[in-house]
């Protein structure tokens, strides 16, 4: 049976706006914001000094600042005031003086000038409208976009529970569905992965089927013994704890808004 990825993202992008299951975590360390990204990295490699930022879904401004030191500016769009405070506090630590913030959903910004490049981190997975979503970042990015998504293993017990209990492999938003619905919009998109993987740790397998179910969207115990059953068989049990093959992976997809 044909994907339809589009749909596909919008269908899962509804129940994680429902289930909340992916949200940036209010980060504000220097540590944390200054950490080691190699996809962040190779996305700065590509610009120049005269070059101008959008930053969709800023944050507490982990891509924000790096932007800042390389780009000539930089305009933050951020919708939650809490994330805009710690980005206001980071910026002012920084003394950057080349950063624009807006508070506003990438959907409702609205008189933003065109920049050259659009950068969007882990900002879009509630959005259900893929297409709308990627078609305001190209019309103001005059050279490149760049998306940086989770990536679930394939190997993922919870995409094996998933495809069980709903028929489809995909828990959330991702890279894959990400990929193959801007395929499907005719743009054909390049992609760099992380190589390591921050595999998830439980204590007990309770705590485990606990974890599953809260990806899985499930209150009730209706799947409780097949989620054990097979929490049993696929996760590793190492000095006491329970390691998985899923665990924290990120993807950087991006493309060229400008005819080659």
């Amino acid at each position: 049976m044909q994907t339809y990825w589009l749909n596909l993202w919008r269908d899962l992008a509804i129940k994680n706006q429902k289930t909340n299951l992916i949200s940036k975590k209010p980060e504000t360390s220097i540590e944390y914001l200054g950490r080691q990204d190699p996809l962040m990295d190779f996305a700065l490699g590509n610009m120049g000094e005269i070059d101008s930022v959008l930053d969709i879904g800023a944050g507490t401004g982990r891509w924000t600042l790096p932007l800042a030191d390389k780009a000539r500016q930089v305009t933050a769009i951020e919708p939650s005031e809490k994330m805009l405070n710690l980005l206001q506090d980071n910026i002012l630590s920084s003394k950057k003086t080349n950063i624009l913030i807006v508070r506003s959903t990438w959907e409702n910004a609205a008189d933003i000038k065109t920049h050259d490049i659009a950068v969007c981190a882990h900002g879009i997975y509630t959005s259900p409208d893929f297409s709308g979503y990627i078609r305001k970042m190209e019309k103001l990015a005059s050279k490149q976009c760049y998306l940086e998504l989770r990536l679930p293993p394939a190997d993922g017990v919870i995409g094996e529970l998933y495809q069980q209990i709903y028929g489809v492999f995909h828990d959330s938003p991702n890279a894959v569905v990400a990929y193959n619905a801007l395929y499907e919009m005719g743009i054909y998109p390049n992609m760099m992965i992380e190589e390591g993987i921050s595999n998830w740790v439980d204590h007990t397998l309770d705590e485990a089927k606990d974890r599953a179910k809260f990806h899985l969207h499930l209150k009730d115990v209706n799947y409780d013994i097949l989620i054990k059953k097979i929490l049993s068989k696929r996760l590793h049990l190492r000095d006491n704890s329970y390691i998985w093959p899923d665990g924290m992976r990120s993807a950087l997809i991006w493309w060229n808004t400008a005819p080659s």
